[in-house]
C-alpha cells in the first residue's frame, strides 16, 4: 500500500563523503531534483571552501538553493525551512522526486521532523552577551542543542535562546509538528575513520590548489570596510582562519583547518548515529545496492 505522505530522499553524512555525487546519480536514475541543505553553500561568494557543487555537477542535475545569496543577505534555519518546503512541494507537483542533500544537521531535521519555527520575536536582551555567555545560557536550558550548535555560531545560539525565551519552553526549538513527508535517509560515509580523514586532508589540499586563499582575498576586496567575521557565512570552517591570516600577514595554518574539519565530520557522524538508527549506508562501493533499496521504497 502506498504511503499517504509524499516521498522524499534525504542524503546526509560527513564532509567529503560524496553526497553530491550520489545525489546526482539518484536524481538522474529516479527523475529527481536536488535541494541543498548545507548552510554555507547558499552563498554566491563562497564556493571553494564550502565544497559547493562545481559547474559540471550543476549541469548534471537540477539543483535548488545553491549559491544564490550574497554574504550580506539574511539566512537562517527559518528561511531555509520556508523555502525548502515550497521547493519540495513544487517538485512533487511536477511528479519528480525531491532529494535533500547536506551536512547541516538542524536544517535537515527542520524538514523531516517538521520543526515548529513559528517564533518571531527578536529579543535584544541577548545582544550584550559574548559567545561563551550565550553558549552557557543555552547549555543550562538545552545541553544537547548547545553542543550541536557549537560555541562559535553566534547567530544560531541567539536564535535558540530567543525561541526558548518567547515560548517559555527549553525544548521549543526542537518541537515538531506532524510529519508531512515520508523520507528515506541515506548516510554517505567510508568503511574506516582513517579513510574519511584521509579524504578530508586530500580535499583541503585540493581547495588550496583551486585558490581558496584567493577566494577569501576576493571577498575582502569586495567588502573592504567590513569585518568579515561578522558575516554568518564566515562561520564556515576555514574562512575565518584564512581571513585572519591574510589581514594580519600571517601564514595560513591549513593543518589546523584540516583538524577542525575532521572534528566537524566526527560530530556529523555522531548526530546521525544518535538520531537515526534505521537508514541506508553508502560506503562508496555499494551504489547498486542503494539503488535497489530506493526502488523497493518507492514501490511500497
Amino acid at each position: 500500500m502506498k504511503p499517504t505522505l509524499p516521498m522524499i530522499i534525504v542524503i546526509v553524512g560527513p564532509t567529503t563523503s560524496h553526497k553530491t555525487k550520489l545525489a546526482i546519480e539518484i536524481a538522474n536514475k529516479f527523475n529527481g531534483e536536488i535541494i541543498n541543505a548545507d548552510a554555507y553553500q547558499v552563498y554566491s561568494d563562497m564556493s571553494i571552501g564550502t565544497n559547493a557543487p562545481n559547474k559540471n555537477e550543476l549541469n548534471s542535475a537540477k539543483f535548488h538553493l545553491n549559491q544564490f545569496i550574497s554574504l550580506k543577505d539574511e539566512w537562517d534555519i527559518k528561511r531555509f525551512q520556508s523555502l525548502c518546503f515550497k521547493i519540495i512541494n513544487d517538485i512533487l507537483k511536477r511528479n519528480k522526486l525531491p532529494i535533500i542533500v547536506g551536512g547541516s544537521n538542524l536544517y535537515i531535521e527542520s524538514i523531516i521532523k517538521n520543526y515548529d519555527l513559528s517564533a518571531n520575536k527578536r529579543s535584544l536582551k541577548f545582544d550584550k552577551y559574548d559567545n561563551k555567555k550565550l553558549f552557557d545560557l543555552l547549555s543550562k536550558n538545552n545541553p544537547e542543542l548547545s553542543v550541536k550548535i557549537g560555541i562559535n555560531n553566534r547567530r544560531r545560539l541567539t536564535r535558540a535562546l530567543e525561541v526558548i525565551n518567547e515560548k517559555k519552553d527549553k525544548k521549543a526549538l526542537e518541537k515538531t509538528n506532524k510529519p508531512i513527508y515520508d523520507y528515506l535517509m541515506i548516510e554517505c560515509n567510508y568503511s574506516t575513520r582513517k579513510k574519511l580523514y584521509d579524504s578530508i586532508n586530500k580535499k583541503v589540499d585540493e581547495m588550496v590548489k583551486l585558490g581558496w586563499e584567493n577566494e577569501v582575498k576576493s571577498i575582502i576586496k569586495k567588502y573592504p570596510k567590513i569585518n568579515l567575521n561578522n558575516f554568518i557565512g564566515f562561520k564556515a570552517i576555514g574562512y575565518s582562519d584564512i581571513y585572519q591570516a591574510i589581514i594580519n600577514n600571517l601564514k595560513i595554518d591549513y593543518e589546523l583547518i584540516k583538524q577542525k574539519i575532521r572534528h566537524y565530520a566526527k560530530r556529523q557522524i555522531t548526530w546521525i548515529k544518535n538520531k537515526y538508527h534505521e537508514h541506508l549506508i553508502f560506503n562508496q562501493t555499494n551504489k547498486n545496492e542503494i539503488f535497489d533499496e530506493i526502488k523497493k521504497w518507492l514501490k511500497k
